[in-house]
């Protein structure tokens, strides 16, 4: 499963079925810019903050800034994926 909702202060998407770690180190990566995906350094600035927790059998990552899901789901897609 991977869903991908807006909150308040950014998106928080809620993904089953991957090691949570892995997607921890993905994730560093991207915010290095040191990612091997197409990563938009534009997005990537508005972000101020990504956290990545396991919860219920699932991996959580809440980014905090001035995204929305539209914009930041098919770059997670393709990154994470």
């Amino acid at each position: 499963m991977f869903k991908v909702q807006n909150t308040k202060s950014g998106v928080k998407a809620t993904l089953t079925g991957f090691n949570t770690q892995e997607l921890s180190n993905k994730i560093d990566e991207c915010k290095n810019g040191e990612c091997s995906c197409s990563c938009s350094p534009e997005i990537m600035d508005k972000i101020k903050n990504i956290e990545v927790a396991d919860e219920n059998n699932a991996t959580s990552i809440t980014i905090t800034g001035d995204v929305d899901k539209n914009e930041l789901e098919p770059m997670m897609k393709e990154c994470l994926l």
